[in-house]
């Protein structure tokens, strides 16, 4: 026998009928003579009931034609066209991230105190004076009138808050103040410092990226 011909199926029933390949099971019945065939009666046709190992071979069939299938299933093959047909596949849709709308900086409360600062402003600065204010305090106002005004209307900023209000790193502000386009000053610890009128007058000139 060849190994292509090697049937498992087969080989099983033989193994449950303990019987060689090849050869099939059969009874011998008695011969009788002509008086005795007369005399007994001829068996009803019954049906022929299954051999319990062609039964158990047919099974192990049917088991195996349905663990093919299912993996045909798994594996994507259609076993049937009408039940299973194949669709377009589809990329998935990329998810977009749901930015929170910013709110803004610059509030309407913040637009009137900003239209009625110049006009009273001048009035605190013209009219008052720190020789009242003076008396309560022992010791000298660390900065003057004018300079406490000043400091209001053009604040002191440092590094970080130039970098902040220009939207760039401390060391591009670094490169702006080497180059001379944003005025600075420097402190007796040799810090940067920045007005805010610089900074204005820096975005006029050069815009929001000048080295674009």
């Amino acid at each position: 026998m060849r190994k292509g011909d090697f049937d498992p199926y087969e080989y099983i029933e033989q193994a449950f009928r303990d019987l060689p390949s090849g050869k099939t099971e059969s009874k011998k019945e008695p011969k009788l003579t002509s008086g005795e065939a007369a005399s007994t009666p001829k068996p009803a046709n019954r049906p022929k009931a299954k051999n319990s190992a062609s039964a158990l071979v047919e099974a192990i069939r049917t088991s195996g034609a349905r663990q093919k299938e299912a993996v045909a299933v798994t594996a994507g093959e259609p076993t049937d066209k009408k039940r299973l047909k194949r669709t377009s596949m589809e990329a998935p849709r990329p998810r977009q991230r749901r930015t929170k709308p910013r709110k803004p900086v610059l509030t309407d409360e913040m637009e009137k105190l900003w239209q009625a600062v110049p006009k009273n402003l001048k009035f605190l600065a013209g009219v008052y004076d720190d020789t009242v204010t003076q008396k309560y305090y022992t010791k000298k106002f660390r900065q003057s009138r004018e300079d406490l005004i000043r400091n209001m209307v053009d604040p002191e900023l440092t590094l970080e808050d130039a970098s902040r209000l220009l939207g760039v790193c401390p060391a591009t502000v670094r490169r702006y103040t080497n180059r001379g386009w944003l005025s600075h000053h420097r402190t007796k610890g040799n810090q940067r410092r920045f007005r805010l009128s610089g900074v204005v007058e820096f975005v006029e000139k050069y815009g929001r990226n000048p080295e674009g």
